[in-house]
């Protein structure tokens, strides 16, 4: 009677064990293939490994992975919700875990992080974000586009010749360690971009944004529209 009394015992915290690892999540790989950019929307933590290797792995709320729509479209590996979600859901975990051969474009559309291990490395270059999320990677590349609409932050390293970079609304572009040649800056609203350029920095903005450069870098054209400012630091 007693053996039999402990093995139900042991069966129950067993069934009680696995319920909650279920509910918490345990993962779940998917295959992706063919693509060089990521996009991203929602709550996600995206975590990107550069290796020579491609995989997907959803490390979120086991009651969410039915929900998640993971796709490559046109050499985009493209992550995000099949239906509508709500912001105000309690997600427990939601991270996301990628590994790409390379890459060249980057995506944030949401509140949650985007952070590369290794350096986006192409001819053309682009980071994309909207929303209040953020994005840190590194670049090296003749070319780099550099998007935000928003209130979020992307924080930039490496080396680009060229680079452009975009701000609509109170987001930051932090490009202190990144080396360019030639900077162009577009800002409206509040934004701040922040960039070394060796050549030249021209900017035009629309509102209280502005831009901060270091470097040997002449500027070649200011436009302003209200109390914008451009400033060389050391």
């Amino acid at each position: 009677m007693k053996r039999k009394t402990f093995i139900l015992l042991a069966l129950a915290i067993a069934l009680v064990t696995f319920n909650t690892y279920a509910q918490d999540g345990t993962g779940s790989n998917r295959s992706v293939s063919g693509f060089n950019r990521v996009e991203s929307g929602g709550p996600f933590n995206i975590h990107i490994k550069i290796n020579g290797t491609e995989s997907l792995r959803l490390d979120v709320d086991a009651d969410l992975l039915d929900d998640i729509k993971t796709e490559v479209v046109g050499g985009t590996l493209k992550i995000g919700f099949k239906h509508n979600f709500s912001f105000h859901r309690n997600i427990k975990r939601g991270d996301i875990y990628i590994t790409a051969k390379s890459l060249e474009g980057l995506g944030n559309s949401g509140s949650g992080s985007t952070e590369v291990e290794g350096v986006m490395d192409g001819q053309n270059v682009s980071v994309t974000l909207s929303g209040s999320g953020g994005i840190k990677t590194a670049v090296k590349t003749s070319s780099l586009q550099v998007k935000i609409s928003g209130s979020g932050s992307i924080n930039l390293k490496g080396n680009a010749n060229d680079a452009d970079f975009r701000i609509s609304g109170s987001g930051e572009i932090n490009g202190r360690e990144l080396k360019t040649e030639s900077a162009i800056a577009g800002i409206s609203g509040s934004g701040n971009v922040y960039v070394s350029a060796n050549k030249s920095v021209s900017a035009r903005i629309t509102g209280s944004g502005g831009v901060s450069y270091s470097g040997n870098a002449a500027i070649t054209e200011t436009k302003f529209t209200g109390s914008g400012r451009v400033n060389k630091v050391d």
